[in-house]
C-alpha cells in the first residue's frame, strides 16, 4: 500500500525528531545535516509556511550556522507542534 502524504510528513517528522535528539547531546555535522535536509522536504508539504514551519527552519538554520546544539530543543518543540498539526488533519 502506498503512503500518503500525511504518512510521508510524519515519517519524516519522526526521522527529524531523532536527529534533533542527538544534537541535543551534542553538536554532530552528520545529523545538523541531515535535519537541515528533512526540513527542507518537510517544506515541499507546508507549502504556506506556518508559523512553526517556520520557526523550525531558522532553528535547524541557527544550529548549523552556529555549530551550537542549544537550538535543538528549540527546533524539536516546533517539529513537534508541527507533527501535532498533522496527526490532527488525519483524525479530521
Amino acid at each position: 500500500m502506498a503512503r500518503g502524504p500525511y504518512e510521508q510528513v510524519l515519517e519524516t517528522l519522526e526521522d527529524l525528531d531523532a536527529r534533533l535528539a542527538g544534537l541535543e547531546v551534542g553538536y554532530n555535522e552528520t545529523n545538523a545535516t541531515a535535519a537541515e535536509d528533512l526540513v527542507a522536504q518537510l517544506g515541499q508539504f507546508f507549502e504556506s509556511d506556518p508559523d512553526d514551519f517556520v520557526a523550525l527552519r531558522e532553528a535547524v538554520d541557527r544550529l548549523v550556522e552556529n555549530e551550537d546544539s542549544t537550538h535543538a530543543a528549540t527546533a524539536k518543540e516546533h517539529a513537534d507542534a508541527l507533527r501535532d498539526r498533522v496527526e490532527a488533519q488525519i483524525e479530521e
